[in-house]
């Protein structure tokens, strides 16, 4: 089972917790991730999101490990950064037949310096904390939104066509391309540390999982209207790019 498989209720009460943390910090970091992709994409999200993903500074970082301790989250310190968490406890009605799935669900919270490493190889991706925009993202049950700080729409596209491809970086990819220009995609992805060996070595899963039909990121692209054929041609073109030398 995953987020996507809960009935709605619920996967908007975990969204409006996740938020309502995310409220508490949203001065202090540059959101990525899931909540980064929905502040670009709004309704052209089409998928829901649970962790909160950001970046920031050493100084900044204490600060927002005071502000969440005292909030009474837990505290994971890695060499990629620090991981706050704590339980779900929800606010609506569970059915039965996910309620020991949702016993298991906690809200995440991982904050890192702004360089984004792949841990198997000296690859990274980092992101310039003085390059960001303001967006803006709605609770689903409270008449209120949350203002955050956001990396510029290419470099969001850049990092997610790197990642590892699970269904969550393939449909934010695949959705974050629609809106992006393709040449600043380009160019943020060789500006980083040669982060082209990365998308490289992605990009056949990329194309693969989300043209696969019992995936879960080819159904989320249905649901969504994507058209697979041009989500395509916009990959092969920019692996052509990128194999140039």
């Amino acid at each position: 089972m995953n987020l996507e498989t809960l009935p709605k209720a619920i996967k908007e009460d975990i969204e409006d917790q996740s938020l309502a943390l995310l409220e508490h910090i949203a001065q202090e970091v540059i959101v990525i991730g899931g909540w980064g992709v929905r502040a670009h994409l709004g309704e052209g999200h089409k998928r829901y999101t649970l962790d909160i993903d950001g970046v920031t500074d050493e100084t900044t970082m204490d600060v927002i490990s005071t502000k969440l301790g005292n909030m009474g989250l837990e505290k994971t310190t890695s060499e990629w950064g620090i991981l706050f968490h704590m339980p779900y406890n929800p606010e609506v009605e569970v059915p039965g037949r996910v309620q020991d799935f949702i016993k298991a669900v906690q809200l995440r919270i991982e904050i890192s310096l702004p360089l984004i490493r792949e841990l198997d190889t000296h690859h990274y991706f980092e992101f310039n904390l003085n390059e960001y925009e303001v967006k803006e993202l709605s609770f689903h049950t409270k008449d209120r939104s949350v203002k955050i700080k956001v990396p510029p729409l290419e470099d969001m596209t850049a990092v997610k066509l790197g990642l590892p491809v699970d269904y969550k970086n393939n449909i934010d990819a695949a959705m974050l391309l629609q809106q992006s220009d393709l040449d600043r995609v380009i160019k943020a992805i060789r500006s980083n540390d040669d982060w082209t060996q990365m998308v490289l070595r992605r990009m056949n899963k990329l194309k693969g999982r989300i043209h696969q039909k019992d995936s879960l990121e080819h159904m989320l692209a249905i649901s969504a209207g994507l058209d697979l054929k041009a989500h395509l041609e916009k990959l092969n073109h920019i692996e052509e790019q990128l194999k140039l030398i």
